[in-house]
């Protein structure tokens, strides 16, 4: 799967999830997931399943994602 976003920024969103140890495959796995339960959840019950995208994941990896979450969500991006 390709990206349509700047390089730099796409690194700079998944940063914390490189960094709590994960490979660019299970990133774009949880990404898609994501993307799915965006979709499927609709206005109802959203931020629980954006969560439970990595419920069963190392703490780690859960702060990351929340990381992540925040950065796509409410963050100004870099250089703005």
């Amino acid at each position: 799967m390709e990206s349509t976003a700047p390089r730099q920024l796409t690194a700079w969103l998944v940063q914390p999830l490189v960094d709590a140890g994960l490979d660019p495959g299970e990133i774009q796995a949880f990404v898609t997931r994501l993307g799915f339960e965006a979709v499927v959840a609709g206005d109802r019950g959203a931020d629980k399943r954006i969560l439970d995208v990595v419920g069963n994941q190392p703490c780690e990896v859960r702060a990351a994602w929340l990381e992540v979450i925040d950065r796509m969500t409410s963050r100004r991006l870099p250089g703005c």
